[in-house]
Formats: C-alpha cells, sequence, structure tokens
C-alpha cells in the first residue's frame, strides 16, 4: 500500500502539468456550474459550505501543481541546455581526435616512406603494414614510389589466408621467384600462390599488384604479442633479399613498433581492391 502511495505521488509531480492543467479547467467547471455555492449539514452545522471548500482545494492544487511544473521545465530546459554543450565538447574533442588520428598517421607513414627509401624500392616495389584486430587484417600504412601500387584493398583480411597468413603463422615467409603472371592467362601464377597458400582463383585474377617477391614479417609489441605484419613485395622476380629487409629494419623497428601499438591501428583505409 505504502508503495502503491508511493508510486501514485512521484506519477503525480512527474505529471505536474496536466494535473494543474485539469485543475484550471476543474475550476472552470465549478464557476459555470455553480459548484462553489454548495451546501451540507454536517457536524452539527446546518450550511457547511462544501463547495468553497472543493474550490479552494482545486485552487491549491492547480497552484501548486502549476509551480512544480514551471520547476520541471526549467529543469528539462537546463539539462536540454547541457546536453547540448556536451555535444558540442564532445563534437570538438572528436575533431581534435580526428586531427591527432591524421597527424599519426602521416607520421607513421613517413616511418614507411624512409624504409622504401632505405631499401632503394623503385617504382615496382611497395610496402604494407597490417595490423590484427578483431580477428582480422586491416591495413594501417603504405608506401610506394608508385602512385598506382598506393591502391587500396580490401577493408579485411582473413588471418589464414595468403601470403600474409603465413607470414603471421610462421613469423615470417619469403618467395622471390613466383612466374611471371603475364604467362598463360596467369595460370602458372596462380597455380603456384594457391601451392604456397590455398586461395580463390578470383582473389588472385582481382589482385592490384601481382608480386612475384614476397617478404611477411611479423612484428611483436612491447608484450612480445604479435601484433602486425610488414609486407615487402615487388614485381619482379628475386628483387630482393630476406636478409637486407630484416637490417634495413633494426634502424626503425622501435618506432614502427611504438606506432602499431599507440595508433589509431584499427581506423583502416577504405579499401576497394583485392590484395593477398
Amino acid at each position: 500500500m505504502r508503495k502503491s502511495l508511493h508510486t501514485f505521488i512521484d506519477l503525480l509531480f512527474d505529471k505536474s502539468l496536466y494535473v494543474s492543467g485539469i485543475a484550471v479547467l476543474l475550476l472552470s467547471v465549478i464557476d459555470i456550474s455553480n459548484v462553489n455555492e454548495w451546501t451540507v449539514s454536517v457536524f452539527g452545522i446546518s450550511q457547511f459550505k462544501i463547495g468553497k471548500l472543493f474550490y479552494y482545494l482545486i485552487v491549491l492544487i492547480a497552484f501548486i501543481f502549476g509551480i512544480v511544473s514551471v520547476a520541471h521545465a526549467k529543469n528539462v530546459s537546463d539539462l536540454e541546455n547541457d546536453k547540448k554543450e556536451k555535444g558540442e565538447k564532445i563534437r570538438d574533442l572528436e575533431s581534435t581526435l580526428s586531427e591527432i588520428v591524421q597527424e599519426t598517421n602521416e607520421l607513421f607513414n613517413s616511418y614507411i616512406k624512409l624504409l622504401v627509401k632505405n631499401l632503394d624500392f623503385t617504382h615496382s616495389e611497395r610496402i604494407s603494414v597490417y595490423k590484427v584486430y578483431q580477428n582480422s587484417f586491416v591495413l594501417i600504412g603504405r608506401s610506394s614510389i608508385n602512385p598506382n601500387l598506393m591502391e587500396k584493398g580490401r577493408p579485411k583480411y582473413p588471418l589464414k589466408q595468403g601470403f600474409i597468413g603465413k607470414g603471421w603463422a610462421e613469423g615470417e615467409y619469403f618467395v622471390d621467384d613466383l612466374p611471371d603472371p603475364l604467362n598463360r592467362s596467369g595460370d602458372t601464377y596462380f597455380k603456384k600462390v594457391n601451392e604456397i597458400s590455398p586461395i580463390e582463383r578470383e582473389v588472385v585474377d582481382n589482385l592490384n599488384m601481382k608480386s612475384r617477391t614476397y617478404f611477411v614479417y611479423r612484428v611483436n609489441g612491447f608484450d612480445n604479442n604479435p601484433k602486425a605484419v610488414l609486407v615487402f613485395e615487388s614485381e619482379k622476380e628475386k628483387a630482393f633479399a630476406k636478409e637486407n629487409i630484416i637490417e634495413s629494419l633494426a634502424g626503425v623497428k622501435q618506432p614502427l613498433i611504438m606506432f602499431i601499438e599507440k595508433n589509431n591501428g584499427v581506423k583502416a583505409l577504405e579499401n576497394k581492391d583485392l590484395d593477398l
């Protein structure tokens, strides 16, 4: 009973605007119908003005709930203003964060560009960095002096597919003698790739870059757990040696790990083409 009464009172105050409106409407009805002139015989009083008592009770209800509704409206207005201010602050923070992310990505890619330069990579080579996020690889950085090789691929890559998946599982993977992808309409190229790591023909046919030399190198984080893979590739056969790549990594490996750990890695490039 007590709980029900408490709930009823809370409901009245929550609907204070409607209660005060109904009370004002009742006052108009009372005036028109002369209810305020009603009298009864009670408690030894022959003409107890119950109509007046009812009238003043309605006036009191209208007054109390009118004040409550005004206060409630003010609170709602304050909440809306507070929500608006917080929304603006959130948008400002998102904008600032977006700028920081962009600057971080640019700095991250500058290290990859430096690596491209140190390796004397030509227009036939490129370097890509894939980070593991939600059980998939996402591309977080890519560099090549050839803008055609900078085109983006799929937004996500399976962990167990292609040379990337093989390098991820084994720590590293190197091959430098893949067949010419132009021979026999790509049949020999697909056959060799598929022998190394099973993959659909459609995926291989739609590759933006059909490389003949690959080096996939897994990168561990500061906690020594695998976090990403670096992919070095060339359209040429025997384009580079694995040992030279590892030696060149020595000078930039730590900064790369830092960016892979701390940057927005999960903000993948908006990929559109297929890749290994």
